[in-house]
């Protein structure tokens, strides 16, 4: 029985108090709030690279069509056309065979090529644009910048509620660059995005961005 006792007195002087338990758990809670936002951004930044790649993949093959079409990447057609009218017009020629580079943040890809909807793509089309216009130009951007724009310099997406929303946006010029562009970057104020090297003759045009 003494022995017991002394076990019992030994294991109450190695024990935690409350008030060490209480501290222990607020350290353990204050790591773990500065963990989440870093894990946060990192995974951010994983899907960011999956989308710069997407979009750069579209590029690839809107090339190749143009390529074939005297550098117009409407082709023949001269009316303004939507992203999903050219991507799935690409499908119809056989040019596109996966679903998956035309999904990005917030839009899921269609399961085939036969049914592809505007909420599977997530990228909007500047649609007119032929190879040898200024390789600054936008060719595909994020959906989160609105249907048309009559600048590419302090684009306001604080407010946007789709892709990337006021995180930021990803673009594919045609000079075959894509990246994913934060805002309140490249001269741009708090809130708005720039896309630099901006085509001097934007001045006089509304950009369509469908």
């Amino acid at each position: 029985m003494r022995k017991i006792f002394q076990n019992l007195k030994k294991l109450k002087a190695n024990s935690f108090t409350l008030v060490e338990l209480l501290v222990v758990i607020s350290i353990i809670g204050l790591l773990a709030g500065l963990a989440v936002p870093a894990i946060q951004g990192g995974l951010d930044k994983a899907k960011q690279q999956v989308d710069v790649s997407n979009i750069r993949q579209c590029g690839i093959v809107a090339f190749s069509y143009a390529n074939d079409n005297e550098g117009n990447y409407n082709g023949t057609n001269t009316n303004a056309v939507t992203s999903t009218a050219f991507f799935t017009n690409l499908v119809s020629l056989g040019v596109l065979n996966s679903t998956k580079i035309l999904a990005g943040n917030g839009y899921t890809a269609a399961l085939t090529t036969n049914n592809i909807l505007s909420n599977n793509i997530a990228w909007g089309y500047n649609s007119g644009l032929t190879a040898s216009d200024d390789g600054n130009l936008p060719l595909f951007i994020s959906k989160n910048v609105g249907q048309s724009l009559q600048t590419f310099s302090n684009i306001i997406i604080s407010a946007a509620t789709v892709g990337w929303k006021s995180k930021g946006i990803v673009v594919f010029r045609i000079g075959n660059n894509a990246e994913f562009i934060k805002p309140g970057t490249a001269g741009s104020t708090p809130g708005n995005v720039t896309i630099s090297g901006v085509a001097s003759n934007l001045s006089t045009a509304t950009w369509s961005i469908q």
